[in-house]
Parts: C-alpha cells; sequence; structure tokens
C-alpha cells in the first residue's frame, strides 16, 4: 500500500462537517417545532451564572418545573452571552418544552437568537462542507495519481 493512500482519511473532515450541519439543521427546524407546538411552562430559575473568559463568553441556567403528569423536570442550559442577557435578571423565565422533541425545550426569551444563530451555523457548516469537499477530491485524485506510480525509488550518491 502507498504511504499517499493515508491522505484518504481526509474525508473525515467533510464526514464531520455533514454532521455538524446535520445536526444544526435539526436544532433550527426543531426548535421552530417545539416553540409552535410545545407546552407552555413558567419556570423558577435556580441558578444562573456567566463565565467570562477571554476568548469566550457564555453562560449557564438551572431551571426546574413541573408537568401536568406532576414529573419535575430540572435542566441546565448553556447559553451564548446574547441569551443569557435576555434572561439576567428575572427570578422566571416562560418556555416551551415538547417531550422527546429536539431541542426539548426553547426559552420563549431567547427564541429568536436560537432560531437565527442555529440558521447560521448551518449554512456556515455547509459552505465549508462544500469547500473540504472539493479539497478532498483534489487530494484524493492526487493521492490516487501518486498511488499508481508505484513506489518511489531512491538513489543516493556519495560525493567525497
Amino acid at each position: 500500500m502507498s504511504k499517499y493512500r493515508f491522505l484518504s482519511l481526509f474525508w473525515i473532515i467533510p464526514a464531520y462537517l455533514a454532521f455538524i450541519s446535520f445536526q444544526q439543521g435539526m436544532v433550527h427546524f426543531g426548535s421552530k417545532i417545539t416553540f409552535e407546538n410545545g407546552d407552555r411552562y413558567i419556570v423558577e430559575v435556580l441558578d444562573m451564572q456567566m463565565k467570562q473568559i477571554a476568548a469566550q463568553s457564555n453562560g449557564f441556567v438551572i431551571f426546574k418545573f413541573t408537568t401536568p403528569e406532576d414529573d419535575v423536570i430540572t435542566k441546565k442550559m448553556t447559553l451564548t452571552i446574547q441569551m443569557a442577557q435576555q434572561i439576567m435578571k428575572v427570578s422566571e423565565i416562560p418556555i416551551r418544552y415538547r417531550k422527546g422533541g429536539y431541542p426539548e425545550i426553547v426559552l420563549e426569551p431567547t427564541y429568536d437568537i436560537q432560531y437565527a444563530t442555529s440558521l447560521y451555523n448551518m449554512w456556515v457548516a455547509i459552505a465549508a462542507l462544500i469547500s473540504t469537499i472539493i479539497a478532498a477530491l483534489m487530494i484524493q485524485r492526487f493521492s490516487n495519481a501518486k498511488s499508481k506510480t508505484g513506489t518511489e525509488v531512491l538513489h543516493l550518491e556519495r560525493i567525497d
């Protein structure tokens, strides 16, 4: 087997980007379905923290609510800084909950941001997928051409 065949492992990157594109599409369309068809609850905020590091700023919120079936649900959701600013100083948050949905919970005050961000992420991942597929095809073509020529013969000359 030629050493150039290992270049075929580059196809892992487009496969991963295809997965990310699909996942972000699921979040985008699933959040719309959850927002439109989910049950509305007002949840009690148990804890909310912001993490501000030089490279990233995000936070999380922990809340709980009780369903009509008397199930007490406690969730921890990670939020971007923009989403966290929308709900920073409140003790109760309106949500939409759809059991078995993807995502199951959509925070009503941050729905527009979540919906737009997932759409943006999906299109960025699709653009990256297209460009890496083009690169992968070129790399695969190069690998196939080099593999057909056989092994390289190395000629050594001694110069005194």
